[in-house]
């Protein structure tokens, strides 16, 4: 095969994979102050009802633009919680590459997630520790982080401000 050739089949190979990554992230562009991608589960001993939601789905690269949100078992709102936040990929025995923090968003029980990353595709989990008055409980959210493709679609999104 002749250069010009294996140069025409990668231009077009680089083509076909940013029109894929366009194509795939059209539906994920949510509308203001939605979540295109969100996972809710209830804590380990039935404290507190978390759900998850980012502006994108995980990704390997850029900062997530993660929220929570956070109910007690009444589904009232919990607005004086502390939660702290970790992670990794148990099957690579490692944690997460940044250390993210968790802190109160607004007066509804909307917390803000900052220096969220993950570094590569695979399955992760999440954990958060929750802290308030009525006591101490844990939430771990597992998912996957499909492919390296998929992730270098990604757009850098950037947490209103606050």
């Amino acid at each position: 095969m002749n250069r010009l050739m294996l140069k025409t089949i990668l231009i077009l190979s680089c083509l076909g994979s940013l029109v894929a990554c366009q194509k795939d992230q059209a539906p994920l562009a949510p509308k203001q102050n939605e979540a295109a991608w969100e996972l809710t589960q209830t804590s380990s001993q039935g404290l507190f009802k978390v759900q998850l939601m980012c502006k994108h789905e995980p990704s390997v690269g850029p900062f997530q633009d993660c929220q929570l949100a956070l109910e007690n078992g009444q589904g009232q709102a919990i607005i004086d919680a502390k939660i702290s936040i970790d992670g990794g990929m148990p099957s690579h025995g490692h944690g997460l590459p940044t250390a993210p923090v968790v802190s109160a968003l607004d007066g509804q029980g909307h917390y803000r997630i900052d220096g969220l990353q993950y570094n590569m595709p695979g399955a992760w989990l999440l954990g958060l520790m929750i802290q308030t008055t009525a006591g101490q409980d844990k939430v771990v959210f597992s998912f996957e982080i499909s492919t390296i493709e998929k992730a270098a679609c990604a757009q850098p999104s950037h947490l209103p401000a606050s």
